[in-house]
């Protein structure tokens, strides 16, 4: 019992350091990430919204057609939100 305390005894971690590089590479891996998912998600809500608006009565096509402009500024807000964070972490 005592050689497995020893074995997960943890005294140093080995490579721990970190640069600006490679933390700017890690922020920059995730809002690549971000993008490719949020993109992904936003067109889904819009192939629901486009269901939605065939099917919906007349009352309601105006309400479901503000949803839709919804999340095209969505998809836009997005887009621009994380090519900013991009753009300035080129900059360093």
């Amino acid at each position: 019992m005592s050689n497995l305390v020893n074995v997960l005894a943890i005294n140093k971690l080995d490579g721990g350091s970190y640069s600006i590089d490679s933390i700017l590479k890690a922020i920059q891996t995730f809002s690549n990430w971000a993008l490719r998912v949020g993109i992904a998600l936003s067109g889904v809500a819009l192939i629901i919204g486009f269901i939605l608006y065939a099917v919906a009565d007349v009352d309601q096509k105006a309400r479901v057609k503000q949803r839709i402009i919804q999340t095209m500024f969505g998809i836009v807000g997005i887009i621009l939100a994380i090519s900013i964070v991009n753009l300035i972490i080129d900059l360093f």
